[in-house]
């Protein structure tokens, strides 16, 4: 069974700069030469250094494709949602010691691309920058490997054998309080050669969160908001594409909305919705935020459909959870996943 992850904040409103430094480097190339696609498992390494003591905790890491992904001579697009990162491993060397792996940060283990919104290879990290060495300038490192996959299906044969497309995507770092630790862009390129294999029948989805929606606020701005409950809709804030039957599901990375200052307020005070914008059948479920994978829409479809929703976020009528919180801006990462039924 497939599935296909969105990962995007929800800032409830929210600075020191991170003493590290952010390096990376590709194996840019890569060739598919079956219907099944390819993956590359030494694509993209990004290294945290620095030196002295520091601790940034909760620090983020995003990929964002710049543009579409166009052949080299302009005739053909690959779609940003066919392009995702894997985990592979991590290394480095640090006072105390170990470096953390992959799972005790907590990367998402497959993080699809979609045109210019972040997809948060690093969503929160569980395991601080932390460094604190017996000499006053002991060295720090921190890398991360990723893979690239071009995932498969019967798509790529509509492209001549031997096309080149280049995807050039942004790699952004930030401290625990969004400042910008570092911002490297880099092109990755796909060669797709003359195709071996039979063109599969394959489910083929999406689910693309429109950019404008990708840090969602909910303002609390006077006492009536919280006497009577807020909400905020955002128009045509999230678009799925199927040919099969699918649902969306959502979760909090978190159990909490925290501020900078420590404060944190239940997920459970903020409730999610969507309002659906297009005809066919499809089943609504309203829900309170939780850690746990909640499905948020059911619909069907037995060839390409497109399904466009608005998104809202509300709070309850005099939700204690609100009205007895710290005032403030917190925040917490949420994850949209599509699937087939």
């Amino acid at each position: 069974m497939s599935k296909y992850c969105i990962i995007f904040f929800l800032i409830f409103s929210f600075a020191l700069k991170a003493q590290v430094s952010v390096s990376s480097w590709i194996n840019s190339y890569m060739q598919v030469n079956n219907y099944n696609g390819n993956t590359n498992p030494d694509a993209y390494t990004v290294t945290f250094a620095g030196n002295g003591n520091f601790n940034v905790p909760h620090w983020r890491l995003s990929a964002k494709l710049q543009q579409n992904i166009v052949s080299e001579n302009g005739q053909y697009t690959i779609p940003g949602n066919k392009v995702s990162f894997q985990p592979v491993s991590t290394t480095g060397q640090g006072n105390p010691g170990p470096t953390p792996s992959m799972a005790q940060i907590g990367v998402p283990s497959n993080v699809f691309l979609q045109e210019n919104v972040e997809a948060f290879l690093v969503p929160q990290s569980n395991a601080p920058l932390y460094n604190m060495p017996s000499s006053p300038n002991g060295y720090y490192s921190l890398s991360l490997k990723f893979a690239v996959t071009l995932m498969g299906g019967a798509y790529l044969g509509t492209y001549p054998a031997w096309t080149r497309f280049n995807a050039t995507v942004e790699f952004t770092a930030y401290d625990q309080n969004n400042n910008v630790i570092g911002r490297i862009p880099h092109t990755f390129q796909f060669h797709i050669g003359a195709l071996s294999g039979t063109p599969p029948t394959t489910q083929e989805m999406s689910l693309i969160i429109n950019p404008n929606v990708a840090n969602g606020v909910l303002e609390f701005d006077s006492m009536q908001d919280y006497n009577d409950g807020n909400s905020i809709t955002y128009s045509n804030g999230l678009k799925v594409n199927t040919n099969t039957n699918f649902q969306i599901k959502v979760r909090s990375l978190q159990n909490h909305l925290s501020s900078p200052l420590g404060y944190a307020i239940p997920i459970s005070a903020i409730h999610l919705r969507l309002q659906p914008l297009s005809q066919g059948t499809q089943t609504i479920y309203p829900l309170t935020l939780s850690s746990t994978s909640q499905i948020l829409a059911k619909g069907n479809a037995s060839q390409n459909t497109t399904f466009n929703y608005d998104l809202v976020y509300y709070s309850l009528a005099q939700d204690q959870q609100l009205i007895n919180a710290k005032p403030g801006e917190y925040s917490t990462t949420l994850q949209y996943e599509i699937t087939p039924q």
